[in-house]
């Protein structure tokens, strides 16, 4: 087949049409890529319109946002108009199209398109005949085909109805509100500052746009409605700007009187300011907003205090505060000294306190070589804070009068002075290593602790005998060399020597006194809460000892139990794994065992604590004899506290067991920790012998001391009744004494 054959493949008709068919397409694209466009733009123009309206818009936050709306139809027509456009549309591609419309063509037309495209058609082995009887057969299907109908035409029609109605609210939004449209187009197109229509116009009335007032003076602003105003607004809002604190916002109310006036009255101006005034629709004011300006009557600035401390606070150094401190705190006896610059040159400063002068500020000199110079503006004085040890505010004040003899007695700033008073010291005591019952002899281990704000002078322990403070017995606590504000001192008491008798109750408490000195009121006393301790007789302590101690060889005696169980319970698992089998049931029966040795610890560690605490107590309440306690710490809590070691040992073994998965290894394994626990059981019962040994020694010895107590005092009591008679018959009595 030669080139010409090849090329008239498709009919110079069919390829009219399909030239035809890329117009139409390029057409449709275009089409709505600009519907898109507009409709685009349109939504810019209406909400940049509606943004400005409603916000009133400063210039160049509508070019912002201006600059964004066209960016977003920038990226409509990209998106709809551009990128399709740039799509390429070949004969093959367009072919496509119709025979996917067409579908009698069956693949014929863009069959006949590729060849028609292709200089080696033989060279692929086809039949010449074949291929133009194909493309034969495509010209002839095609030829009475309207490939137009290929572009769809709905989507068209739809898009430009969008963008008919959008651009239909435009026009008549502007044949409507012409004036606003074109000054939509002043402020956001052109960037002009024209206002926008407005219902409410507001004036500042007074000395506008500036005021002058003397500083600390009222400044009273009055902002009327004018009478062209349509709409009379419910409240103004004060937009005020001050160096110190930044933007604020007032709401004002209308005048009572005049419901088109609004007032607002800034009292003792102190600071120049900037103001602007809205209301309704109405923001001319914020382009010009108004300046307060102020002449300064004579005043200090850069105030700077020093806080000299006294002595007894143990505060060497001294504290510098500014002139912008809220409240200056300082403690009764403290030295302030003043140091200020005055705004302009003074002839009388002086310092005032609650109205009483308490001090004269006088210009700071310098030593300039041999010459000594006096600064004008530069002013110290010097004053001490008088009054009573408790909380108080006092306003200090300054009476300043100028070389002109202006003076700012009523409008001269005020500054407040703290009295913080020294409090007393808070104390807390605990008793360690005793009961609430205790004998007559014993020895109160306690704990103080002291807390003070300046420094603890001393402390005691005291000891009443009943609810009244006169009967106390006072016990000095030992102090360190140099106590500082934060004391924990560790306390004997020894009630001996008070000689207390069985049944009294005893109440121990704490007191510090501090620093504060008697010029001052001081010092301060401060007392913690109250212990109550019960004296009872000896006996009966150690009857209660010897109680606790059964109680807590019964709970050993279930604790013993628990570690025979946890042995049977690993031997029962050793067993099973002795037969060769990894079963369930075994590694249950480990951890079971591993849970009651958990809980044998448990008890092991309780019994040794609570038995520990019994020897502390029977030594401070002197209680039992040496022996006796160094029989239950070496015979009975030593061995109880090395059982520790062993049981954690045990825990540990069976959680190792758990990754061991060979039934001889776990059955080897088994077998090592019922060996430790048969060795733990053992000691257990040994501990448990002991226990029950030194429990009937005890008993034994405490029912002897009893008989021994009673044998006295019968033997005290015969005594007596001997020395009475003996007395009667040397007197010479004849009445017989009695039996």
């Amino acid at each position: 087949m030669n080139p010409t054959e090849q090329a008239e493949l498709v009919g110079a008709d069919v390829r009219g049409k399909l030239a035809s068919l890329r117009v139409a397409l390029s057409t449709r694209l275009l089409l709505e890529g600009l519907a898109w466009a507009v409709a685009a733009l349109v939504a810019v123009v209406f909400a940049t319109l509606a943004l400005d309206y409603f916000l009133r818009l400063e210039r160049p936050l509508r070019v912002l946002i201006v600059s964004l709306g066209v960016a977003c139809v920038g990226a409509v027509a990209w998106r709809q108009l551009i990128v399709p456009l740039r799509v390429p549309m070949t004969a093959p591609d367009l072919a496509l199209l119709v025979e996917r419309r067409f579908g009698q063509l069956g693949d014929r037309l863009i069959s006949a398109v590729e060849f028609a495209a292709r200089d080696d058609v033989e060279a692929l082995g086809l039949s010449g005949a074949m291929v133009r009887r194909m493309a034969g057969e495509a010209n002839d299907l095609a030829a009475p085909l309207r490939f137009g109908t290929v572009v769809e035409r709905r989507g068209i029609f739809r898009t430009w109805s969008i963008a008919g109605c959008t651009l239909g609210l435009l026009l008549g939004f502007g044949i409507w509100q012409p004036d606003v449209l074109g000054r939509w187009f002043m402020r956001n197109v052109l960037f002009a500052e024209i206002p926008w229509p407005q219902e409410t116009y507001l004036t500042v009335r007074g000395d506008p746009p500036d005021f002058t007032v003397l500083r600390g003076d009222d400044l009273t602003v009055i902002v009327q409605v004018d009478p062209q105003s349509r709409s009379v607004p419910e409240h103004v809002t004060l937009h005020a700007w001050y160096s110190a604190i930044g933007r604020t916002e007032e709401t004002l109310a209308p005048d009572r009187d005049d419901a088109r006036r609004f007032v607002r009255v800034f009292k003792a101006v102190s600071e120049e300011f900037e103001f602007y005034v809205t209301g309704g629709d109405d923001r001319r004011d914020a382009h010009q907003p108004h300046h307060v300006r102020l002449i300064d009557p004579p005043a200090l600035r850069k105030l700077e205090f020093l806080v000299k401390y006294p002595s007894y606070m143990n505060r060497s150094r001294v504290d510098r505060f500014g002139g912008g401190t809220g409240a200056l705190g300082v403690p009764v006896g403290a030295e302030v000294t003043l140091r200020a610059e005055a705004n302009k040159e003074l002839s009388a400063a002086a310092i005032v306190v609650d109205g009483k002068l308490v001090g004269q500020m006088r210009p700071e000199t310098v030593r300039r070589g041999e010459r000594v110079e006096v600064l004008p503006r530069r002013f110290v004085g010097v004053f001490e804070v008088r009054g009573e040890n408790k909380p108080a505010t006092k306003v200090l004040r300054f009476a300043l009068t100028d070389r002109q003899g202006h003076s700012n007695r009523r409008r001269g700033a005020k500054y407040m002075i703290q009295i913080q008073p020294d409090d007393r010291p808070t104390l807390d005591v605990r008793k360690e290593g005793i009961g609430s019952q205790i004998s007559p002899r014993a020895v109160l281990p306690l704990r103080v602790t002291i807390k003070d704000d300046h420094g603890i002078a001393s402390a005691s322990v005291l000891v009443r005998r009943s609810a009244r403070s006169e009967d106390a017995n006072a016990q000095a606590v030992t102090m360190p060399p140099d106590p500082t504000r934060e004391l924990a001192a560790e306390h004997e008491l020894d009630l001996e020597p008070l000689k207390l008798k069985v049944g009294t109750t005893i109440r121990v408490a704490a007191r510090a006194t501090d620093t504060l000195p008697a010029t001052f009121g001081g010092p301060n006393v401060g007392d913690s809460s109250t212990l109550s301790f019960r004296v009872v007789k000896p006996e009966e302590l150690m009857e209660e000892f010897v109680r606790r101690q059964k109680e807590i060889r019964l709970e050993f005696v279930q604790a013993l139990a628990l570690e025979e169980s946890a042995r049977a319970k690993t031997d029962a698992a050793a067993a099973i794994f002795a037969r060769g089998r990894v079963d369930a049931e075994g590694r249950r029966l480990l951890m079971s065992s591993a849970g009651l040795q958990r809980n044998v610890g448990a008890e092991v560690a309780k019994a040794a604590d609570s038995l520990r605490g019994i020897v502390e107590e029977m030594k401070n309440n002197r209680i039992g004899t040496k022996t006796e306690r160094e029989q239950i710490q070496a015979g009975i809590v030593k061995p109880l506290e090395r059982l520790g070691e062993p049981i954690r040992k045990i825990t540990g073994a069976i959680g190792n067991m758990k990754a061991v998965t060979a039934a001889d290894e776990l059955a080897g394994q088994s077998r090592d920790v019922e060996g430790l626990q048969r060795d733990v059981f053992r000691e257990m019962a040994d501990i448990l012998e002991r226990m029950v040994k030194l429990e009937s020694k005890q008993e034994l010895a405490n029912k002897l001391r009893l008989i021994i107590n009673w044998s006295e005092k019968l033997f005290r009591s015969i005594k007596e009744k001997q020395e009475a008679e003996v007395k009667t018959v040397f007197e010479g009595t004849t009445q017989p004494a009695k039996p």
